[in-house]
């Protein structure tokens, strides 16, 4: 599921977003930032990390633009990129091969984040259904006929082009065949969420917890769902069932942080926020939701503790010039 894998990273910056705005209205603004960064870590097709450095290339349209080594986390990054859609490959030995679409558009997302999932070429049968669970392969086949993954993977095939509506199109046929395929329900609700679609992608994030019972992915992008539209109490509890079965989460703590917050339960929040920050200290969209769920609270010192962190650790990050210019606003008001 190698498109699907960075939806994961990705769906952090539609709270990234709300925050940089959230910032220019308590601190000012600045105009758009005209580079941006890929940000991801790689893992396994169980969820575990992968915990052996590997090679990363980025390539742009037919040419490779950087390279990079993860980290003993699996992680890794490229930085000031210009506007543009790039592929991040990684090819591991024992490991299907991924080449998966990161678009980078700063001056909507500063950074972009993915999710790279390897799995076994010995489990290239069942790794559709994978991360739903322990799946029987001669049972999978029969659930899932041939038609259905090749409609998928044209569905995938074609996002990597960009080619997003004909990418839904595939998706769609594969769940006329098949309408228990969640990775084809997974990735047509991802595509309705970024266009803007929440009603739509809501109904097949729902689809895919009714039919297959428990599926962190789908509770937290069900969550992030409901947290844009504005129905906190029903995004927490979708949140809270999703870090339920992926406690490490640091988007599902990010995003119930601000959940919570907007309830009124700071304590709660503020405890999520940083624990967002523990489990991933290199996701920016951490430091920045919980500066400024400080800023909200008018606790004006934390607020440009965590800014000022933010800025040592992430210097060359697109939001950096938002956060200057927030911090030097905080800092005229406590002049005398």
């Amino acid at each position: 599921m190698n498109g699907d894998a960075g939806r994961w990273g990705r769906i952090a910056v539609w709270a990234g977003w709300r925050l940089l705005a959230l910032l220019v209205v308590c601190a000012g603004g600045v105009r758009a930032q005209e580079e941006g960064n890929i940000a991801g870590q790689i893992v396994l097709e169980n969820a575990q990390m992968a915990d052996v450095r590997m090679d990363v290339v980025l390539e742009g349209r037919g040419s490779i633009v950087s390279r990079t080594v993860s980290d003993n986390e699996g992680k890794f990054e490229f930085l000031q990129l210009p506007a543009n859609t790039y592929y991040v490959v990684v090819e591991a030995e024992g490991y299907q091969p991924v080449r998966m679409t990161a678009a980078v558009n700063p001056t909507v997302i500063p950074t972009t984040y993915v999710r790279v999932m390897l799995r076994r070429k010995a489990l290239e049968r069942a790794a559709e259904e994978a991360r739903w669970g322990s799946v029987d392969v001669a049972e999978l086949e029969k659930k899932y006929p041939p038609e259905v993954r090749k409609e998928y993977e044209a569905g995938q095939k074609a996002e990597a082009r960009g080619e997003n509506a004909a990418a839904m199109g595939h998706y769609e046929a594969a769940l006329r065949i098949a309408p228990g395929f969640y990775p084809a329900r997974t990735s047509l609700g991802y595509r309705k969420m970024q266009q803007g679609d929440f009603s739509g992608a809501e109904e097949e994030f729902r689809r895919v917890l009714e039919a297959s019972g428990r599926n962190a992915e789908a509770s937290i992008f069900l969550g992030n769902v409901l947290y844009l539209t504005h129905r906190d109490e029903e995004a927490r509890k979708a949140l809270e069932a999703g870090l339920r079965l992926a406690p490490f989460s640091a988007l599902g703590h990010c995003l119930n942080g601000q959940v919570l917050a907007r309830l009124g339960e700071k304590a709660l929040a503020e405890r999520e926020l940083k624990a967002a920050r523990e489990f991933d200290p290199r996701m920016p969209q951490a430091a920045m939701a919980l500066g400024t769920f400080y800023l909200q609270a008018g606790r004006q010192s934390e607020a440009v503790a965590v800014f000022e962190a933010f800025l040592k650790q992430f210097p060359k990050d697109p939001a950096a010039a938002k956060v200057r210019e927030a911090l030097a606003r905080l800092k005229q008001t406590d002049k005398p």
